[in-house]
């Protein structure tokens, strides 16, 4: 397995769409990074790190009445050998499990738009440390 840039706190996310245009929602990272275990002077992210997605619409696709959730996620670690406090660490390139979420797109009546999306990390949030 290769090496992957460790994810800390302050990460970027980005939306992988499984179905649907470009559905989006209000994110609240529900997921601890490790207070003991720091890379570039932040927590390191590990698996299972949550978040809670509300109000998912998807404007491409017009559905922009929104299905208000909430839904969770978890990020998954594919890192085989770090960990941190007896976890493993999460890496950049690492993604959550699938949200499925039903916006409408305004009419009488509203017509229901099934979507489907993970998120990933984008961005490691540092750029030094990597874990295989």
């Amino acid at each position: 397995m290769s090496l992957g840039l460790v994810a800390v706190q302050g990460f970027t996310r980005s939306t992988v769409v499984v179905v649907g245009v470009n559905p989006q929602g209000v994110v609240v990272e529900t997921g601890v990074p490790s207070a003991k275990v720091k890379a570039g002077g932040q927590g390191v992210c590990k698996d299972g790190f949550g978040l809670s997605v509300s109000a998912v619409t998807d404007p491409g696709a017009g559905a922009t009445i929104p299905d208000p959730g909430p839904f969770s996620a978890q990020f998954s670690a594919t890192a085989t050998k770090v960990k941190a406090d007896g976890t493993l660490v999460l890496r950049q390139d690492d993604q959550t499990g699938i949200i499925s979420a039903t916006p409408k797109i305004p009419g009488s009546p509203p017509t229901p738009f099934p979507v489907q999306f993970r998120y990933k990390i984008a961005v490691a949030g540092q750029t030094k440390v990597k874990a295989q």
